[in-house]
């Protein structure tokens, strides 16, 4: 049996269907290897880039993964409940939203989750009710609607942010989905925004005021994302232009002490929302 096969043996027999991290499998495969002081971590992260690409294992997001499982893998939960801080603990995907991904999937309607529910293990504590935002391809809005409706979730399709805040008066029990239409879905992977581009679209919905999400769970969801993980400024800086909003952004990563090198100009509208969101910015982050 080669190296290869022996780890993914010893990965299936760790977690099973449960999702686990990269750094798990550092750990799994140094304890466990016949290697003297174990494989080295970079050839673990290149055999699991291998399993993905083989689609041995699935790619959940950025340093997850799982072994497919009967049904979809949008289902899969994490091996260990994903820490956020001390106190507080969340899910990969909430329940909700992962009925949701399968719904969509299953009527073949192309869409990506976005925005701060694409980023849960992020946040620094759980909402009672969650707002999912989700985009789907231009013309399958009425259809993306209509499916989730018809499995009693409370949808709203290209809403105004009066329209989600009365609906959520309305309906103060249920997570409410709200499915917007584009042309586009650069950054999606398998139904879910690619960190860079949830990062964006988190900020875009909320400093236009699109959707009744605090501006200051998002900045603190942005100091997580930056002392934890990698961010390709390239691709951020694509997925942002694609929004209009490259030089806000830049100033954003600049000033949380992630230096972009990338020349700024921002108009005055576009300072203010730069501002406004960075005062949310805890000041020793922030420069």
């Amino acid at each position: 049996m080669t190296w290869q096969k022996r780890s993914v043996a010893l990965l299936k027999d760790k977690f099973g269907k449960r999702a686990f991290s990269t750094e798990n499998a550092y750990r799994t495969l140094k304890t466990h290897s016949r290697v003297r002081g174990g494989y080295s971590r970079g050839s673990i992260h290149h055999l699991l880039s291998e399993l993905c690409r083989d689609n041995t294992l699935i790619r959940l997001g950025r340093g997850l993964y799982s072994f497919p499982s009967d049904r979809h893998a949008v289902q899969v939960r994490t091996a260990d409940s994903i820490g956020v801080s001390d106190k507080v603990v969340v899910q990969l995907l909430p329940g909700k939203l992962a009925e949701a991904a399968e719904m969509l999937r299953a009527k073949g309607i192309e869409f990506m989750i976005t925005g701060p529910s694409a980023l849960a293990k992020f946040h620094h504590y759980v909402a009672r009710r969650l707002l999912h935002l989700i985009y789907v391809i231009k013309g399958s809005g009425e259809l993306a609607v209509e499916v989730l409706r018809r499995n009693g979730l409370r949808v709203l399709l290209n809403p105004k942010c009066r329209d989600i805040e009365s609906a959520l008066d309305s309906f103060p029990e249920a997570d409410l989905f709200i499915v917007r239409e584009y042309s586009d879905l650069e950054g999606n992977i398998d139904g879910r925004a690619l960190l860079e581009r949830a990062l964006v679209d988190s900020y875009f919905e909320t400093t236009r005021r699109r959707i009744p999400y605090p501006e200051e769970d998002v900045a603190r969801i942005f100091e997580n994302v930056l002392r934890t993980e990698p961010i390709s400024l390239t691709r951020l800086t694509r997925l942002a232009d694609g929004r209009g909003i490259v030089s806000e952004m830049v100033t954003v990563f600049d000033a949380l002490k992630f230096p972009t090198r990338k020349r700024r100009t921002l108009s005055r509208r576009s300072a203010h929302y730069a501002a406004r969101f960075l005062s949310h910015v805890k000041s020793e982050t922030a420069r």
